[in-house]
């Protein structure tokens, strides 16, 4: 599965899926931008480098829409939201681990970086993590590199990355 991060306008991006089973999906305008990265590209991560294959990208690459993604190719009919549904209900268990490892992760990346969490965050301090030394270094090694593509795009650009199948 593709996941395709788009710069739609100034301040403003969206997530375009491309699954090669299931029927792509779109989410414009996706929440969370960031002139740095995006807050899913963060999702996508956290879900990739810390093994949650029921998370955000996990679940849709299973048939799901992550109770929010539409689909750009099939109509919204009562029979897709059926089977979305059920897709949905039977995966994304990994939903609020997801979460709560964004949560852990971003603001000390941006730290890392040498920025500070915007004031939209009700706290400054990042929450508690388990995560080891080697773990964020890891994590912040590949938000660097797609901070920086990200960064270097202007509207109407866009970054691809892979959601790797596994079992």
């Amino acid at each position: 599965m593709q996941v395709r991060f788009e710069r739609t306008a100034h301040r403003r991006y969206a997530v375009a899926v491309i699954r090669t089973r299931h029927g792509n999906l779109r989410l414009d305008p996706a929440p969370g931008y960031s002139d740095l990265i995006p807050h899913d590209v963060v999702h996508f991560v956290v879900e990739d480098e810390f093994g949650l294959r029921q998370g955000i990208f996990g679940q849709i690459a299973a048939g799901g829409n992550a109770g929010t993604f539409v689909p750009t190719e099939e109509l919204r009919t009562k029979a897709w939201a059926r089977q979305v549904e059920r897709r949905n209900r039977s995966t994304g268990g990994d939903m609020g681990r997801s979460e709560d490892l964004a949560a852990q992760v971003y603001p000390r990346w941006l730290r890392h970086g040498g920025h500070l969490p915007g004031s939209h965050y009700v706290r400054q301090d990042p929450p508690a993590t388990e995560l080891t030394a080697t773990d964020l270094d890891r994590a912040f090694e590949r938000l660097d590199a797609l901070s920086r593509e990200w960064r270097a795009l202007e509207v109407g650009g866009s970054m691809t990355v892979e959601w790797p199948e596994r079992p």
